[in-house]
């Protein structure tokens, strides 16, 4: 397998995780229905956790508190620390 059927197949997986019917990622990528209905058996996993994790925030998941820079990417901002 090349790296352009690599890469679609990657594509694939990515749109699968997106709930993207088959269908539509075959039309899109060209890979054969059967192949991407074992690909989705193969997602599913991940999908289903990431069903379970949505909405959850740091208090939910017990992580502590959870710091943000609010400061612009400029590093101006870092030369006093």
């Amino acid at each position: 397998m090349n790296n352009t059927e690599k890469e679609k197949y990657e594509l694939a997986r990515r749109m699968l995780k997106g709930k993207i019917p088959v269908e539509e990622v075959n039309l899109m990528t060209g890979i054969s229905i059967e192949k991407l209905k074992v690909l989705e058996e193969e997602v599913a996993p991940e999908v289903r956790d990431a069903k379970i994790l949505q909405g959850l925030d740091n208090t939910d998941l017990n992580i502590g508190e959870i710091l943000y820079d609010n400061n612009e990417t400029d590093d101006s901002y870092d030369e006093k620390y």
